[in-house]
């Protein structure tokens, strides 16, 4: 038989409806001869290896890894990832995950959008917006869909101005991750962003730049294994990273460290290298921490002397000048004013922590002379977070020793992007464009709210909150009454969906979602994938995948400068988004150039030239990683000057990627607030009082000025939100919903890849307890409730989780059947509760649901058979 493929017959046969199932066999990982791959079509020697980007964002930067691909006629073929150098702890393989292992099938997906097209039922003068998501669709040029489109923004413009648009895309400018179109709606005036608040963080940035003065002091991945015990709180490192992470804390255990893993199951990462799993009720480890503080106290199993030198608000001797002396945290603690003293047995019925279990970590926690403290940024996505953050730190600073090898109190793993210096970076490559003009407001640091006693004028910026979004688009009106002037109007007619931002399928209250996209008069998606967010568009462009672009070094951890070759040409009709912003200006008379600032060359250049690593970090010291010669930029094309690094061009080309080369105390390890510990008063903290702030007015100041949840100086148990997380469930709505990562995706990326959805269904994990009381077994379908929505997944029941509690991992494409409501993809914002909260941070973990034993007449085949969601309409 010819075995014989060549490109045009793979993307004519890979990307027909049937080529889903097809696929996964074809992307298979393991070929006869060894290498990650799909088979045995033609010979190495016809082909070349590439290094392919694996863009997926894995929750935070450390486990970007290597993918090489290998190309024939065009076409990749077979894929493997690191397998350069020995692979050691100081300078580990950065090896795939399956999410980067199936990138072959995600590239090549049957979802991507081959071309641009247009609803039917949609025209300029009669949108049809009820019926977005339900229409059939026609092919059209890109002449007509440009036209459309910049036709549709300047009648947005003259009815409605700016404030009508919103830009539902990625607002970062950064090194790797920019949208000339989001640059050519900024020249155009700006847009309204759904970018108050966080998403990804949680909780966390305000109470570490107030509490601590802004380190975000991880240890690196050497320095971890200082620590004698390691409690780490919803930590699932395996499956949101899947890279080198569990091995780092791997190798600290091995080396003597103890590890204790609190979290709702018993995920992968307990499993594989936690000494103990303490099973937890979601959104409760703020109470669990109270209690132990407590047993601490009133053993005094705590470092007075550390308190006393580096802290202020733990005592009534030790508050800021001019607070009162009864709200210290320690008086809270034992209930010397409310009444209420936080026990191990009060802190029991909130986290179902048996007292006799809380009383023994404290007492294991005190005995410790190096702890590394780390939570995960899901345990403040809670109402008021902010106080598990508070009280986190405050039990890291009970302990003492910060600021000296081995004490630790971290919310980002290990040494990514977020943590301390980059060891490596690329250089910028990004537009240099001009920023949004409707938000000219730059925080500092991580700080994504506004203060708004620093603001002058508050109708100078515009940004909505991720989490209330869709119901404040509905309701014409967001923020909150005590805001100055009051809650803002807000009159939404035109949405842009790119960015590689899937905000349909990735905000909460998703139904509300769906509501105002079929509300608005016009919607249009750049994308390279038919994704729930596009298919309730007007008009949607193919858009070109990273493999399409290439061509650049890029980073996004502290460790590694990726080489990214371009695989294959851009599929179909797709092209990069800097063609697509190009086209819009010249249709709205502005300059092309002024939108998409850099050529692709000057790109390419750009990121080789500013590749730095770090010499020395005491001193910062950085040089150029490059050697570049005058004849790579002679090939280029471009204007620069050669320089002298430590690498060629053409070894980091062939090699995919440098590693920061580390040894164990070698200049680049960094104690966090070592400098501090050493001499406070010489070093004082960038915090109002200069030291760790257990009572910390700036943070509730601006927290409180916000008016999402009102919080205190020290961190106290408040659950925030009558209607949400423990203590609130209801007959109704009985169990607490949360969302753990998955393997199959990173976030919503890949949820396109059959292997994947094969080897990862999405199912509703529930206790055996829970599932027993409804007469529910594993594989049964169940129907997952909340006041927002309903979703229907296959069970499955765990005795390895903590009853009254569900979970469903994030990310799953929605489906809705639109005879029911019910979503068949599985999305948990189809439930999730639209609560903002604090820093206008996430509630999500704790939203009430039911769960029953499905009934209906709908047939739900398993998630590797249910096809791929295609456009309807479309002849072939």
């Amino acid at each position: 038989m010819d075995t014989t493929l060549t490109r045009r017959s793979f993307v004519k046969w890979g990307t027909a409806t049937a080529g889903a199932a097809a696929l996964v066999g074809f992307t298979g990982c393991a070929s006869s001869g060894g290498e990650s791959g799909g088979g045995q079509q033609g010979s190495e020697a016809a082909g070349e290896w590439k290094t392919g980007a694996c863009m997926n964002n894995c929750s935070c930067g450390s486990s970007r890894c290597l993918l090489r691909v290998y190309v024939e006629d065009g076409v990749p073929l077979r894929i493997r990832t690191d397998e350069q150098d020995e692979d050691t702890i100081e300078v580990p393989q950065r090896r795939a995950c399956p999410r980067g292992r199936a990138q072959i099938s995600n590239m090549m997906s049957p979802a991507r959008i081959k071309y641009p097209m247009k609803r039917k039922g949609w025209s300029p003068d009669n949108p049809n917006g009820e019926m977005r998501g339900k229409d059939e669709w026609e092919r059209i040029s890109w002449e007509e869909a440009l036209d459309y489109i910049a036709a549709e923004i300047k009648k947005t413009l003259d009815q409605y101005g700016n404030r009508a648009i919103l830009c539902a895309a990625y607002d970062d400018i950064g090194d790797t991750y920019f949208d000339p179109v989001v640059c050519m709606f900024n020249l155009l005036g700006g847009a309204v962003h759904h970018d108050l608040g966080t998403v990804s963080l949680g909780s966390w940035p305000l109470p570490e730049m107030f509490m601590t003065g802004g380190m975000l002091a991880a240890p690196d991945a050497l320095s971890v294994a200082d620590s004698d015990l390691h409690i780490l709180f919803g930590c699932n490192w395996m499956a949101n990273k899947g890279g080198n992470t569990t091995y780092q804390l791997d190798y600290a255990r091995q080396q003597g460290g103890k590890i204790i893993i609190v979290d709702p199951w018993l995920n992968q990462t307990a499993q594989a290298v936690a000494d103990e799993w303490v099973a937890i009720r979601p959104g409760t480890d703020t109470a669990f921490c109270l209690g132990m503080a407590y047993h601490q106290i009133e053993n005094n199993l705590f470092d007075q002397e550390y308190l006393d030198t580096y802290c202020v608000g733990f005592d009534a001797e030790h508050m800021p000048e001019g607070a009162p002396a009864e709200d210290n945290f320690k008086d809270y603690v034992l209930g010397t004013h409310d009444g209420e003293p936080k026990t191990p047995e009060w802190a029991e019925a909130i986290c179902g922590v048996p007292a006799a279990r809380i009383r023994e970590l404290a007492e294991e926690l005190a005995g410790a002379e190096n702890v590394n403290f780390f939570a995960g940024q899901s345990t403040t996505k809670i109402p008021a977070g902010e106080m598990f953050a508070q009280v986190f730190y405050t039990l890291a600073f009970m302990h003492g020793g910060m600021g000296t090898p081995g004490n630790y109190a971290s919310w980002v793993g290990l040494h990514e992007g977020m943590s301390g210096a980059p060891y490596v970076t690329a250089g910028d490559s990004s537009n240099g464009a001009q920023k949004n003009p409707v938000n000219p407001l730059t925080p500092p640091s991580l700080m994504v709210t506004p203060n708004f006693a620093e603001i002058q004028d508050p109708g100078s910026w515009e940004k909505i909150d991720f989490t209330e979004c869709w119901q404040s688009i509905l309701d014409g009106a967001y923020g909150r009454d005590i805001w100055p002037g009051g809650k803002k109007p807000l009159d939404i007619h035109h949405i842009y969906s790119g960015g590689y931002e899937n905000s349909l399928n990735s905000l909460p209250n998703a139904n509300a979602g769906i509501e105002v996209f079929r509300k608005v008069d016009f919607v249009w998606g750049a994308n390279p994938f038919f994704d729930p967010s596009r298919q309730y568009c007007d008009i949607v462009l193919p858009v070109a995948t990273w493999w399409e672009k290439g061509n650049l070094a890029w980073t996004n951890n502290s460790e590694t400068v990726f080489w990214a070759d371009r695989i294959m040409e851009p599929l179909y009709e797709s092209k990069p988004e800097g063609y697509i912003a190009e086209e819009l200006c010249k249709r709205l008379d502005l300059d092309p150039k002024a939108a998409n600032t850099m050529t692709d060359e000057e790109r390419t250049y750009a990121s080789l030239a500013g590749a730095a690593y770090l010499v020395d970090g005491a001193t910062m010291d950085y040089q150029p990683l490059l050697t570049i010669t005058q004849e790579d930029i002679d090939a280029l094309g471009v204007e620069g000057a050669p320089q002298e690094g430590i690498m060629t061009v053409a070894e980091l080309k062939e090699k995919g990627c440098y590693k920061a080369q580390r040894s164990k105390g070698d200049k680049l390890t960094s104690v966090p607030w070592s400098a501090f510990f050493a001499d406070p008063a010489a070093n004082p903290l960038p915090t109002s009082t200069g030291k760790f702030e257990i009572y910390c007015p700036t943070l509730a100041a601006i927290v409180n000025s916000l008016g999402y949840s009102q919080i205190s100086p020290i961190g106290k148990w408040q659950i925030g939100d009558p209607e949400q997380g423990q203590g609130t469930q209801t007959d109704e709505y009985p169990l607490l919903l949360w969302t753990p990562h998955s393997l199959r995706r990173a976030h919503t990326v890949n949820d396109n890849v059959v292997s994947l959805r094969e080897a990862f269904p999405q199912e509703c994990f529930m206790s055996s307890v829970d599932a027993e009381a409804r007469g529910i077994k594993n594989g049964d379908l169940v129907l997952m409730t909340s006041p927002h929505g309903q979703v229907l997944r296959p069970a499955k029941v765990m005795p390895t989780l903590v009853p009254g509690s569900v979970a469903l991992q994030d990310g799953a494409w929605i489906q809705i059947d639109e005879a029911t409501g019910i979503d068949m993809g599985g999305d948990p914002n189809i439930l999730q509760a639209p609560k903002a909260s604090g820093q206008a941070s996430q509630s999500w973990t704790g939203t009430l649901v039911q769960v029953e034993k499905y009934t209906g007449n709908i047939t739900l085949e398993p998630d590797k058979n249910r096809p791929i969601v295609m456009p309807v309409g479309i002849e072939e």
